[in-house]
């Protein structure tokens, strides 16, 4: 309550707008108006720094998270040189023979997962957060893995019709549009239960 409003309360008393007892009631009101205006502001305040704080949290999780994509890229790495070890070997022995065919497969396997493992960390994540209840280990559980939003979108676009129900969700595909634009990096928790037991899920984009 400013002085302003006081001073105003004061000349009503004094030209005999109001009694002296109306006056006291109308500045209790104003100053718990007041009071709940505080703790409004305090409460949001609070909230906003815990929802940042949040962010904060989930998008350390995803970057960490993200980091192991260099787990397949190295797997690749290593069946394709294997493979072209194996292929130059069966090449010495048994040129174009029948192991020398079969050494194709894994080659193409590991350049395959070079391909998506790099093209993954320019992708954006489904990543879960688990935080389990007290007492169990490990306490936090976090794991992710690339989305291809973009060709999701393409594919339900292109096939949806021949799935069944999807006529009940319309507009997927451009819900996973929108979400391949924004950023990646960019964290968007889309689920979040909490659980008495303190068990805790959350399931986010980043």
């Amino acid at each position: 309550m400013s002085a302003e409003e006081k001073i105003e309360i004061l000349k009503m008393v004094e030209e005999g707008k109001i009694t002296a007892e109306e006056a006291e009631i109308l500045l209790e009101a104003l100053e718990a108006d007041d009071a709940d205006f505080q703790e409004d502001v305090f409460e949001a305040e609070a909230s906003q720094n815990s929802a940042s704080e949040s962010d904060e949290n989930l998008k350390a999780i995803a970057d960490k998270v993200r980091g192991f994509w260099q787990i397949p890229l190295w797997g690749g790495i290593i069946i394709t040189v294997l493979s072209g070890l194996w292929m130059q070997k069966t090449m010495q022995s048994n040129p174009f023979g029948f192991w020398f065919y079969c050494s194709w497969l894994p080659l193409i396997i590991g350049i395959l997962v070079i391909v998506l493992a790099a093209g993954s960390n320019k992708m954006h994540w489904l990543f879960v957060k688990i935080k389990q209840a007290l007492g169990e280990s490990p306490e936090n559980i976090a794991f992710g893995f690339p989305l291809p939003l973009r060709f999701a979108a393409g594919i339900l676009r292109s096939f949806g019709h021949m799935i069944p129900g999807t006529e009940k969700i319309a507009g997927v595909d451009e819900i996973l549009e929108a979400l391949a634009d924004t950023p990646v990096g960019d964290t968007a928790l889309i689920v979040d239960v909490h659980e008495d037991d303190g068990e805790k899920v959350q399931v986010f984009i980043g």
